[in-house]
C-alpha cells in the first residue's frame, strides 16, 4: 500500500512538472508572437526584402530550437504562428498604418496576455497543489486506518489465545475434580471469573477490530473515489481553467492583424483567409486532448486501490452484528443529510460560478480588435484610449477573475467532498441492504450522479462541430442523444447493407463521402431519401470518418491501460462484469452512443455468412478508431489487444451496457419510418399520407373484428401482445403491415400478418379488398377473399376427402408466373371435378369419367410444361418466382383437397423468414429421393406414400427490410446455379445463423394435411432443398411417357 501511495505522489509531482512545461510553452509562444509583431512593425517600412529576411530567420530559429519547441504542435495556436511565417514570405509592401498597428497595439496586447497566462496559471497551480495535498491527506488517512485495522486484528488474536488458554485450564480442572468438589472449589470459581474476564476482553477486541475494518473500508472507498474524480474530472477542469481566456486573447490580437490586413489589396487575400481559418480552429479542448495524449502516462487513471483484508477474519457474532448494524444505519443517515446540504451548497456555488464565468467571458470577448477604420479615404486618426479607462477596465477584470477563481476552488473541493461522501454512503447502503433486504424500501438510494458541469462551456456558440467535435458538446447543444449522422447511416445500412459483402471494409467514393460530410455538417440528412444500396460503401465510409475524426475517441485515452487489462482477461464473466463497471464510469452521452453503436455492430455480425463481417473483422475496422493506441506504445502489440477488446464488446454488448433509458438500437427498421423514429415500430401516419393508410368508405367506417392466429410479443409500448385466439377490434390500417386497434381493452398497434379478419358479407369483403393498398396488400386480399368465399364449400369437400389421404402441394417449378392467382371460376370448376371424382361411389360406374378427367389434367400438365420449357430456367428470378408461388399457395392451402392427388408434387419446404440468400439465389427444386419417387411411383395407388408437408405451421414474422432489399435485387451478384458434377442432384443448405420462431401446435383434424380454414400465410424457413445440377425439364428425368405424372 505504501509503495502504491508513493507512486501516486510521484505521479502528482510529474503532473505539476508537465503543467509547468505547458505554461512555459505558452509563454514562449506568446513571446515569439510578440517578438514577431514588434519586428514586423519595424520591418514594414523596409518593404519586401526585410519581410523575406524575417520569414527566413524565423524558420531557421524554429528549426534550430526544434527540441525546445517539441510541444508547440500540441497547441492549435501553433498553426496560427506557422501561417504567419508563411504569409510573411508573400508580403512585399509596407504601410504606415500596419506598422503603427503592429508596434503600438499588438505588442502591448500580447504582453498583457502573457501576464494574464502566468497569473492565472500561478493561481491554478496553487489550487492543483492544494488538491494534491488533499489527495495525499486522504491517502495518509487510509494508511493510518489500515495500520489501526491490522493492529486491532493482532490484538484480537492475542485476546483470543488467552481466552482459549483459560478455557483449556478450566476444562482440565473440571476433569480432575468431581462435581461436588467443583462446586466448593475456590480455584474453579477463580477460573470461571478469569474465563469471563478474558471473554469480555475478547469481545471488546473483536468489536474494535470490526469497527477498524469498517473504517478502513470506508476510507478505501473514499480514497479510490477521490483519486478517480481527480484524474477524470478535476484535472480536466483544472487545465480548462488554466486555458480560460487564453485563446480568446490570442484571437483578439491576431484578429486585429487580420482586420488591418483587410485594407490591403486582394493579392494577399488568400493568405489572410488561411490565417482566419487557423484562428477559427483555435480550440482549447482540442489542445487539452492533444496535451493529455502526448503526456498520457502522467494523466492515466491509476489502478484502483484494493482491500487488503486479514486472512484469519471470522464472521462477527449476532450481538456484535446488531450493534454494528445500528451504528451503520446512524452513520448512513448522517451521511445522507451531510451530502444533501453539501449538494445544495455546491449548486449555489455553481450558479455563482456560471454568472462570474459569463461576466468574465464578456470581458474577454469584447470586440475591440477592429482596425479597419484606420484605412481608406475616411481613415480615422490613430488614438490611444485614455489611461484611466484602460486601468479601470483592467482592474474590473482582475477583480472578476479573482472572484471566479475563488468560486472555482470552492466548487472543485466541494464536488470532490460530495463524491467521497457519496461513495461512503452508497457502500453503507449496499451493505445494509445485503444484510437485511427488507430495508431496501426504507433506505433511500444514493441520488443519481447529476449531469457533469463543465468549465468554459459558455464559450461554445452556434452549431457545434460534427466532424472533429465532441459527443458531449453535440448532445448539450442539440439535445440529440444519438447524432443525426449515426442514426441516418445506421438506418440505411440496416435497410440495404446488412447483406452487402465487405461492408465497412470496401472503400466508397471519396467524392460522395465528402458530399455527405458537408450535408451532415450543415445539419441536413442526405440519406433521408436513399432507397437502395448503390452508395452503401460511401455511407459506411462517412460513418467511419465521423468516428475517426471525433476530437475525443469514444473510449477515452485515460482508460487505455484499463482497457488493455480487460482485453487480456480469459474469463468472459470477469470481462463482462469489469467492462460494465468501466462503461458506467463513462459520461452518459458517450455510453448511450456506444450502446447504440455496438448493438448495431452485433446485428451486422449476425449476417457474417453473407457480408463476411464477423465480430473480429468489425473489430479490425473499428478498433483503431474507437481505442487509438498512444504513440509511445507498441502499435502492433497493442492493436491485437484492441481488436480483441472490441470483438468481445460486440459479442457481449447486451450484457455490458446497462439498459437504463435513452435510445436503443432496434433490429427491425421500416423504410418508411421517420428519421426521429429510427428503429421503432411504425409510427402513426398523418392524415395526408394517403399512400400508407387505408381510407375506409362510409359504409365500412365501423370497427372491424379479427382473431389472432398466432402468438405475438410486443417490442415496444406502442405495440400490443397477442395470444392465439384473442379477439381483436381494428379501428384503421395505419400502414401496410400494421393496424390500430384494441385487445382486451388496451389500444395500440396490431401486426397485420398475425390476425385474420372476421368477414360478415362477401360484398363488403370485396369492397375492402379493393380499398387495400395494391403495393403490399396483395397477399392479404387473396387470403381474405379465399377464406370468406370458399369457407363453406371447402368444409364439405374436405370432409369427403379427408379419409382418402391428403393431397400434396404442387411444385413451384411447374407453375408459370401468370397462373399465380386462381380465379373464382377456376376454383368452382375444380370443386366440381373433385366432387365428381372423389365421391364414395363404385369405381366401375365412374371409370369413364375418371379416365376423362385424367386426360384433361394430363393435357393441362403438358401445357404447363410446354410454357415452362420456353423459359431459360437459369435466368428465372428465384425471389420473384417464390413470392408468386407463396401467393398462390395461400389460396391453394385452403383448396388443396380439390386438386387431384395424382398430380406431380413435392414436399413444401420451409425457409427462414428473416432474409433470402442474397449470395446465391438458388432455384427451388425437389430432392433426389422425392423426385425419383414421384417419377417412379406416380400412380394413383401410391399417392398416399408421397411425403407430406410439415404438420406444424410456424408463426410468421414481420417482413424485414432485408427481404425488401432482396426483392429489389440490387447490388447482388447472381452466381451460376448450373453445377456440373457426377451426381444429377446435390443438396445445398444456406449457412445462416439459427433463429428462433414461435410455432403452432399440431392440427386436431383427422387428416394430417388439413390446414386451418383461415390460416395465415406461412413464413417459411430458409430451404434445405436439392438443386438440379443441370437445367432439366421433367421430361428429361422421366424417360418413359408412362412415368410422367398426370
Amino acid at each position: 500500500m505504501s509503495i502504491h501511495i508513493s507512486d501516486i505522489r510521484l505521479q502528482l509531482n510529474e503532473q505539476l512538472r508537465c503543467l509547468d512545461m505547458r505554461m512555459e510553452a505558452q509563454v514562449a509562444l506568446l513571446t515569439e508572437l510578440q517578438d514577431f509583431f514588434r519586428r514586423r512593425g519595424e520591418l514594414e517600412l523596409d518593404y519586401s526584402k526585410n519581410l523575406d529576411k524575417l520569414a527566413k530567420s524565423l524558420q531557421l530559429r524554429h528549426k534550430e530550437q526544434k527540441q525546445k519547441r517539441e510541444q508547440w504542435p500540441l497547441f492549435s495556436s501553433y498553426a496560427c504562428w506557422q501561417q504567419l511565417v508563411s504569409q510573411t514570405k508573400n508580403l512585399s509592401r509596407d504601410h504606415v498604418a500596419l506598422s503603427e498597428v503592429y508596434s503600438t497595439h499588438l505588442v502591448s496586447r500580447l504582453s498583457q496576455v502573457m501576464e494574464d497566462v502566468q497569473r492565472i496559471y500561478k493561481r491554478c497551480r496553487e489550487i492543483g497543489y492544494e488538491t494534491h495535498e488533499e489527495i495525499l491527506r486522504v491517502l495518509h488517512e487510509l494508511h493510518t486506518t489500515m495500520k489501526t485495522y491490522h493492529s486491532y486484528q493482532a490484538e484480537l488474536r492475542q485476546t483470543e489465545t488467552k481466552l482459549r488458554t483459560a478455557e483449556i485450564q478450566r476444562s482440565k480442572l473440571e476433569v480432575s475434580l468431581s462435581q461436588d468438589k467443583l462446586e466448593r472449589s475456590k480455584k474453579y470459581k477463580l477460573m470461571e471469573k478469569e474465563v469471563a474476564k478474558r471473554r469480555n476482553k475478547y469481545n471488546d477486541a473483536k468489536l474494535k477490530a470490526l469497527k477498524a475494518r469498517n473504517e478502513y473500508i470506508l476510507c478505501l472507498e473514499a480514497s479510490n473515489t477521490t483519486i478517480h474524480k481527480y484524474f477524470v474530472d478535476d484535472l480536466s477542469d483544472l487545465i480548462d481553467c488554466m486555458d480560460f481566456g487564453f485563446h480568446n486573447c490570442i484571437s483578439r490580437a491576431l484578429l486585429m492583424h487580420v482586420t488591418a490586413e483587410e485594407g490591403r489589396q486582394k493579392s494577399v487575400q488568400n493568405g489572410l483567409d488561411t490565417l482566419s481559418a487557423c484562428i477559427n480552429s483555435l480550440d482549447s479542448r482540442f489542445d487539452k486532448q492533444r496535451f493529455l495524449e502526448y503526456n498520457h502516462s502522467a494523466f492515466m487513471i491509476p489502478k484502483k486501490l484494493e482491500f487488503q483484508g486479514h486472512k484469519t477474519e471470522e464472521p462477527a457474532e449476532p450481538e456484535i452484528q446488531n450493534l454494528l448494524h445500528r451504528e451503520m444505519e446512524s452513520r448512513l443517515t448522517q451521511l445522507q443529510q451531510r451530502v444533501t446540504s453539501l449538494r445544495a451548497e455546491s449548486e449555489e456555488v455553481w450558479k455563482t460560478l456560471e454568472t462570474a464565468e459569463t461576466t468574465l467571458l464578456d470581458m474577454l470577448s469584447a470586440k475591440d480588435y477592429d482596425c479597419s477604420g484606420y484605412f481608406g479615404d475616411n481613415a480615422q486618426p490613430l488614438s490611444k484610449p485614455p489611461e484611466t479607462v484602460s486601468i479601470k477596465a483592467r482592474s474590473d477584470r482582475q477583480e472578476t477573475e479573482e472572484f471566479y477563481l475563488t468560486k472555482f476552488r470552492e466548487y472543485l473541493l466541494g464536488s470532490s467532498k460530495i463524491a467521497r461522501l457519496d461513495a461512503k454512503q452508497e457502500y453503507l447502503r449496499q451493505s445494509l441492504v445485503a444484510e437485511a433486504p427488507e430495508l431496501c424500501q426504507t433506505i433511500r438510494p444514493v441520488a443519481k450522479t447529476p449531469k457533469r458541469k463543465r468549465i468554459g462551456r459558455l464559450q461554445l456558440s452556434g452549431q457545434p462541430k460534427l466532424f472533429g467535435g465532441s459527443i458531449e458538446e453535440y448532445q448539450e447543444a442539440t439535445n440529440q442523444e444519438i447524432p443525426l449522422i449515426l442514426r441516418s447511416c445506421i438506418r440505411v445500412i440496416n435497410l440495404y447493407g446488412l447483406h452487402h459483402q465487405g461492408i465497412f471494409r470496401v472503400s466508397g467514393s471519396q467524392v460522395e463521402i465528402n458530399n455527405f460530410r458537408e450535408w451532415f455538417e450543415r445539419g441536413e440528412d442526405p440519406l433521408a431519401d436513399m432507397t437502395d444500396a448503390s452508395d452503401i460503401n460511401s455511407v459506411a465510409g462517412v460513418f467511419k470518418l465521423y468516428l475517426r475524426e471525433l476530437r475525443e475517441p469514444l473510449f477515452p485515452i485515460i482508460y487505455f491501460e484499463q482497457f488493455m487489462e480487460l482485453a487480456q482477461l480469459e474469463n468472459k464473466r470477469d470481462f463482462i462484469s469489469k467492462m460494465r463497471e468501466v462503461v458506467k464510469s463513462l459520461p452518459r452521452p458517450v455510453m448511450i452512443v456506444l450502446r447504440y453503436l455496438f448493438a448495431f455492430l452485433n446485428h451486422l455480425s449476425e449476417f457474417a455468412d453473407e457480408n463476411m463481417m464477423d465480430p473480429y473483422n468489425l473489430a479490425i475496422c473499428f478498433g483503431p478508431t474507437l481505442v487509438p493506441v498512444p504513440d509511445d506504445k507498441d502499435q502492433v502489440q497493442y492493436q491485437n489487444q484492441v481488436n480483441e477488446l472490441i470483438k468481445n464488446i460486440i459479442i457481449y454488448h447486451d450484457e455490458i451496457f446497462p439498459n437504463d433509458g435513452g435510445p436503443v438500437y432496434e433490429k427491425y427498421i421500416s423504410p418508411n419510418t421517420d428519421d426521429q423514429d429510427v428503429g421503432d415500430s411504425p409510427s402513426d401516419q398523418t392524415q395526408d399520407d394517403i399512400d400508407s393508410e387505408v381510407c375506409p368508405s362510409e359504409d365500412d367506417s365501423e370497427n372491424i373484428e379479427a382473431t389472432a392466429q398466432f402468438d405475438f410479443i410486443a417490442r415496444s409500448n406502442r405495440e400490443l401482445s397477442l395470444k392465439r385466439g384473442d379477439n381483436v377490434t381494428l379501428y384503421s390500417q395505419v400502414s401496410n403491415d400494421w393496424w390500430r386497434g384494441a385487445v382486451n381493452g388496451q389500444e395500440g398497434l396490431v401486426p397485420d400478418k398475425y390476425i385474420s379478419l372476421k368477414i360478415k358479407d362477401d360484398e363488403r369483403d370485396r369492397d375492402k379488398a379493393s380499398n387495400l393498398k395494391a403495393s403490399s396488400s396483395e397477399e392479404s386480399v387473396l387470403r381474405r377473399t379465399s377464406s370468406s368465399n370458399e369457407s363453406e364449400i371447402l368444409t364439405d369437400a374436405h370432409n369427403n376427402l379427408s379419409s382418402s389421404g391428403g393431397p400434396v402441394w404442387p411444385s413451384s417449378e411447374h407453375i408459370p408466373a401468370d397462373e399465380a392467382v386462381i380465379s373464382k371460376e377456376e376454383i368452382g370448376l375444380a370443386i366440381q371435378k373433385v366432387l365428381k371424382k372423389d365421391l364414395p361411389v363404385s369405381k366401375t360406374t365412374n371409370s369413364n369419367t375418371t379416365e376423362q378427367e385424367k386426360e384433361n389434367i394430363s393435357e393441362d400438365s403438358q401445357t404447363v410444361r410446354k410454357e415452362k420449357s420456353e423459359i431459360d430456367e437459369s435466368n428465372v428470378n428465384f425471389s420473384q418466382s417464390r413470392d408468386l408461388w407463396q401467393r398462390r399457395a395461400n389460396i391453394e392451402a385452403a383448396s388443396s383437397p380439390l386438386i387431384k392427388a395424382q398430380r406431380l408434387s413435392e414436399p413444401f419446404v420451409h425457409r427462414q423468414s428473416h432474409t433470402p440468400d442474397l449470395v446465391m439465389d438458388l432455384p427451388l427444386a425437389s430432392s433426389v429421393s422425392v423426385f425419383s419417387n414421384l417419377c417412379l411411383n406416380s400412380s394413383p395407388e401410391d399417392t398416399n406414400n408421397v411425403e407430406k408437408p410439415p404438420q406444424e405451421v410456424e408463426s410468421p414474422e414481420m417482413t424485414t427490410a432485408a427481404e425488401t432489399f432482396a426483392k429489389q435485387n440490387q447490388c447482388t451478384l447472381k452466381k451460376n446455379t448450373k453445377i456440373l458434377l457426377d451426381d444429377e442432384f446435390m443438396t445445398i443448405t444456406s449457412p445462416v445463423p439459427n433463429r428462433k420462431y414461435a410455432t403452432l401446435g399440431a392440427a386436431t383434424s383427422t387428416s394430417t394435411f388439413k390446414p386451418p380454414t383461415k390460416a395465415k400465410p406461412m413464413v417459411l424457413k430458409k430451404p434445405v432443398f436439392s438443386v438440379p445440377l443441370r437445367s432439366v425439364s421433367i421430361e428429361m428425368v422421366c424417360n418413359k411417357e408412362s412415368e410422367l405424372p398426370p
